[in-house]
């Protein structure tokens, strides 16, 4: 393409938001999004059209059980006055009231079964030790700790929806016509199957980042039904922020936001700053400079299930640094490294 007035198949739109569209329509319809805005504005008009017609259901339908019930009495009630009164033996009059009560009875067994009644649901949750497990589609999960995720016992026909609450890395079994969907505080992943992680611990901004593949990373307003979304490919991290409350990029992906999952921390010339940050988070310690110079350094190697010591004893090594330990803290002392201080 190369105009970005272009006519695109608003069949191919719709199928491209609801995940079913092929690799090749996939690649078409991210070429086309990004040839203007103008674009864009279109699939989220589109999409916010179908959501509101009932073809594009991405969010659960809250229904309101009390008032569901007050509104059908006040229709039986306002239909009952409507017809004309006449004298019923009374034999006939229990009978249809045996009949009334059995069709109320019917209607409320219905409204239990496709309301009421819980869907059954498992859970995977972790406390301190990463979780590795396989869900009923086939897809390979990793819990990290202090995370849970809820899905059904049996995936319904149409989609496999999950809930996560913490983080958790998925491996998902391709299937084209059941997309693949992440429920994690406002946002919601969508795919087909591919590998990617997701960060949504409560009160923090939802982190996402693809290693292998195509993941739609969006929000829905439940007001409006406006949605806003963001497509992100091998390679990339997207984000919603608390402040912005909508999807947008991040131009790095660092890999070492993913060692939580195969214990390997892969530094290559980063600064001190960032490696003794990612240290304090996953091994859950306390890292301390005796001059901010030590931040500036720069640090290139990679620990594979090495334990803090050992990677603080090897820190210290390389820039002939000394350390002090005190419980759970740690203190590196030396001259630091040239540079602007951080």
């Amino acid at each position: 393409m190369n105009k970005d007035s272009e006519h695109i198949d608003d069949k191919l739109l719709l199928r491209f938001l609801l995940g079913e569209a092929s690799q090749d329509e996939m690649t078409q319809v991210q070429e086309w999004l990004q040839l203007s805005e103008k674009n864009r504005k279109v699939l989220d008009d589109y999409e916010a059209i179908w959501s509101e017609s009932g073809k594009l259901t991405p969010n659960p339908v809250a229904v309101d059980i009390p008032s569901a019930w007050i509104n059908m009495s006040e229709r039986i009630d306002k239909f009952e006055s409507k017809k004309t009164i006449k004298t019923i033996p009374l034999k006939s009059k229990f009978i249809k009231i045996s009949y009334s009560a059995a069709a109320i009875l019917i209607i409320f067994i219905a409204i239990y079964q496709l309301i009421l009644k819980p869907t059954p649901t498992l859970q995977i949750a972790s406390n301190i030790e990463v979780i590795k497990n396989t869900l009923p589609d086939g897809s390979l999960i990793a819990l990290n700790s202090n995370s849970t995720i809820s899905y059904p016992k049996k995936f319904n026909k149409n989609e496999r929806r999950i809930k996560l609450e913490g983080e958790a890395f998925f491996d998902v079994e391709r299937n084209e016509e059941k997309p693949f969907i992440i429920e994690a505080g406002n946002a919601f992943v969508q795919v087909l199957g591919t590998k990617f992680n997701v960060k949504a611990y409560e009160n923090s901004e939802i982190e996402v980042i693809v290693t292998e593949g195509l993941v739609k990373l969006y929000i829905i307003d439940s007001e409006t039904l406006d949605s806003s979304s963001i497509f992100l490919k091998a390679g990339q991290k997207g984000i919603i922020s608390i402040q912005e409350n909508r999807p947008i990029y991040v131009s790095e992906n660092i890999p070492d936001e993913l060692a939580w999952m195969d214990y390997t921390l892969i530094f290559k010339d980063t600064d001190l700053k960032r490696a003794l940050s990612l240290l304090e988070d996953h091994y859950n310690v306390k890292i301390k400079v005796s001059d901010k110079r030590i931040l500036n350094c720069r640090l290139t190697t990679t620990f594979t299930n090495n334990s803090i010591d050992d990677i603080i004893e090897v820190i210290v090594a390389t820039f002939e640094f000394e350390y002090t330990k005190e419980n759970n803290t740690y203190t590196i002392k030396g001259d630091g490294c040239e540079g602007k201080d951080i």
